[in-house]
């Protein structure tokens, strides 16, 4: 019996850790892809273009009734950062900077995740991993929270 349990926990470990890579592979993919895209997207009197054509982005809230999102203008920060212009990046959202720079981070972490340790991330950066994650979502809404009192005022 103990042997049963021993390999039915075996199993359900690695069946675990590689759960845990298959998110570290999808969060890599789209953190690659959203740098990428920062990198060809251009900014033309504040519309977006991919390869010459008006990329379509909407936001419902700001069509709806007229108030931005918490994230609205995140991609054409992203890309204003991209291209090198930090001014223009923190006029189109004041986060932008810091949640590029934190997806940027994600990449070697998720890589290290991937490779270096499969099985066991050390705790100490999973706890600081979300400890940003936890912080860049509060700075986020608070910054939106800001937002919404100057409209409303």
């Amino acid at each position: 019996m103990w042997i049963v349990n021993q390999i039915t926990s075996n199993q359900q470990q690695a069946s675990g850790s590689e759960y845990q890579v298959v998110y570290h592979i999808i969060i890599l993919v789209l953190c690659v892809a959203v740098l990428a895209g920062s990198l060809l997207l251009q900014i033309r009197e504040g519309e977006l273009y991919l390869f010459g054509f008006k990329w379509p982005h909407r936001c419902l809230l700001y069509e709806t009734f007229g108030i931005k999102c918490a994230l609205c203008g995140l991609t054409r920060s992203f890309c204003s950062l991209a291209h090198g212009n930090l001014l223009e990046s923190m006029r189109f959202h004041t986060m932008g900077p810091l949640v590029f720079v934190f997806t940027c981070f994600q990449i070697p972490y998720r890589i290290y995740g991937i490779i270096i340790q499969p099985r066991t991330m050390n705790r100490k950066l999973i706890k600081i991993n979300l400890s940003l994650v936890l912080t860049i979502s509060i700075l986020i809404f608070v910054n939106w929270l800001v937002y919404l009192i100057g409209f409303i005022l």
